[in-house]
C-alpha cells in the first residue's frame, strides 16, 4: 500500500522544529515527520475488520498544520497516548474490497466513508461508556485503550479499519460530496451545539471550509437567521456570500464595525482595554487562533454564546473577564456525533430517533436535498502521488486562492514522488 503518514519519532519532530524556520522545504524532506512511501500490505487484524480501497480524499487544514509540526507540545491533547505512526486523511470515501468473517455491517462492494476513530464500538466493548451511549463517540472514555489500530488513512490508496469506523454512503451522493461528509457533519454538530433562536444575530469567524460549511448549515437549519461571516481573505468573500452569509465583516473591519453592526457600544480605556456592550447572540469561532478567540469573546453579547469549532492546536492567552463578567457561555466542538434535534425541518422518520439525530446521517440527507453543497468549495485536485504538492498548496492557500483540495487516489505504484527522498518538484504550482 502507498500512504502519507506522520512519523512522530522525537528526532524527526525536533529536527523539523529546529530547521523549519530556515526553510519550509524541511517539512517535506527525508528527515521530516511527513513520510510518503510504500508500506507492506497489512492483514485484517480481526473478524470485524475491513479493507477499503480509497477513491477520493479531502485535505483538512488541521492535518496540513500537523505535517508542518505546527502544534504546541504543552497543549493537553499532546499528553494522550498515541501511536508513533499517525495516518493522515479522515475525509475520505472508498469501496470495501475485503471483510472479515464476522463482519455484520459491511460487505464487499459497499461504498463507505470514514466516520470515527477508536471508541467502544470499534473496541467491541459492551456495555459502551456513557459518552458512546449518547452518541458522543469522539469523546469515548475507552478510546486510548490498547488494541488493534487502523492502518492507512484517506491519504493512502487503501486502509484497514474496523467496520464500525465506517459510514455506509447513501445512494445519490456524488463522490465529492461523500468525501466531504465528515466536515459537513462537523459543521452540523457545531450548529446544533447552540441552535439560534428566531431574531438572533450569529457571527461565523473564518471562511475556510469549516466556516463556510457552518454558514450553510446555519442557514439551512434556521432560514430566517442573520448570519454574518468574517473572512480573513478577500477572495473568500464571494464564496461566503454564495454559502449563505447575509452580511460580511470585512478583514479591514474591527471592533468599531461590530459595535455599529450590532447596535452595541464600545468602551476603551487609556491602558488599551476594550469592552463591548452588546454584540452577537452567538459567535462560531472556526479558526483556532489567539486573535480569533479574542474577537469571539469580545464580540459576543452579555449572556451570549461562543462555540469553539476550530481544530488548530496553538497555545493562546485570553482575558477571562470577558467570560465571567459578561456571563458568556463557552462551548467546544471536537468532531461529530448524535445531537438533540430542535425540529424546524422535515426529516425522514428513520433519521430522528428519540429526539436525537446523527449529524452524519443528517448531512447526507441535506446533501441529497441540496441544502449542503460542500462540493462547491473544491478549488484544487491532485493525484495521490502529488500529496506533498497538495499539502504545500494548502499551506500557501492564500497565494493560490485555495479553499478545499481533494486527492484523487490513483494507481501510484510507479510514481517516483512516493519515495522519501526530497520534496516536491512543483511545490508552488498546484494543479487547479
Amino acid at each position: 500500500m502507498y500512504s502519507a503518514y506522520l512519523d512522530l519519532s522525537p528526532t524527526r519532530v525536533k529536527g523539523a522544529r529546529a530547521l523549519g524556520h530556515v526553510s519550509r522545504r524541511v517539512y517535506f524532506g527525508p528527515l521530516a515527520p511527513l513520510r510518503v512511501r510504500r508500506l507492506p500490505t497489512p492483514r485484517l487484524p480481526g473478524g470485524r475488520w475491513a479493507r477499503v480501497r480509497n477513491i477520493v480524499s479531502g485535505i483538512a487544514l488541521d492535518e496540513v498544520e500537523r505535517t508542518l509540526v505546527a502544534w504546541d507540545p504543552k497543549l493537553a491533547p499532546q499528553a494522550a497516548p498515541r501511536p508513533a505512526r499517525v495516518y493522515l486523511g479522515r475525509q475520505v470515501v472508498g469501496e470495501v474490497v475485503e471483510v472479515g468473517p464476522e463482519a455484520q455491517l459491511l460487505r464487499v462492494g459497499d461504498r463507505v466513508v470514514y466516520q470515527s476513530g477508536q471508541c467502544c464500538a470499534t473496541r467491541e466493548i459492551e456495555p459502551p461508556c456513557r459518552l458512546c451511549a449518547i452518541g458522543s463517540y469522539a469523546l469515548c472514555e475507552n478510546r486510548y485503550l490498547p488494541g488493534p489500530e487502523q492502518v492507512g488513512g484517506g491519504w493512502s490508496d487503501e486502509m484497514v479499519v474496523h467496520e464500525r469506523q465506517m459510514f455506509l454512503t447513501p445512494d445519490g451522493l456524488q463522490v465529492e460530496q461523500a468525501a466531504l461528509l465528515e466536515p459537513s457533519a462537523e459543521a452540523l454538530r457545531a450548529a446544533l451545539r447552540y441552535h439560534p433562536e428566531p431574531g438572533d444575530q450569529a457571527l461565523v469567524l473564518g471562511a475556510e471550509t469549516p466556516g463556510l460549511l457552518l454558514t450553510q448549515a446555519l442557514r439551512a437549519l434556521a432560514p430566517s437567521l442573520s448570519v454574518t461571516v468574517a473572512p480573513r481573505q478577500t477572495y473568500q468573500v464571494e464564496v461566503a456570500t454564495r454559502m449563505g452569509a447575509t452580511r460580511i465583516l470585512y478583514p479591514e473591519d474591527g471592533d468599531d464595525a461590530v459595535a455599529r453592526m450590532t447596535g452595541g457600544r464600545l468602551y476603551r480605556s487609556r491602558s488599551g482595554a476594550q469592552l463591548l456592550m452588546g454584540g452577537f447572540d452567538v459567535v462560531y469561532e472556526t479558526l483556532g487562533t489567539e486573535e480569533s478567540l479574542r474577537q469571539a469573546l469580545l464580540w459576543a453579547r452579555e449572556g451570549g454564546t461562543v462555540v469553539l469549532a476550530g481544530r488548530l492546536q496553538r497555545w493562546t492567552q485570553l482575558d477571562p473577564t470577558l467570560i465571567w463578567s459578561r456571563e458568556v457561555s463557552l462551548l467546544g466542538v471536537v468532531a461529530h456525533g448524535v445531537e438533540r434535534w430542535p425540529g424546524g425541518m422535515e426529516l425522514a422518520p428513520a433519521i430522528v430517533s428519540g429526539g436525537r439525530v446523527s449529524t452524519f446521517t443528517l448531512a447526507a440527507q441535506m446533501m441529497r436535498d441540496n441544502l449542503l453543497t460542500p462540493e462547491r468549495l473544491v478549488t484544487h485536485r491532485f493525484p495521490l502521488r502529488e500529496a506533498r504538492v497538495a499539502i504545500g498548496a494548502m499551506r500557501d492557500r492564500v497565494e493560490h486562492k485555495a479553499i478545499q483540495a481533494l486527492l484523487d487516489i490513483q494507481d501510484v505504484a510507479s510514481s517516483a514522488l512516493l519515495s522519501d527522498a526530497g520534496g516536491p518538484a512543483a511545490l508552488n504550482s498546484p494543479r487547479a
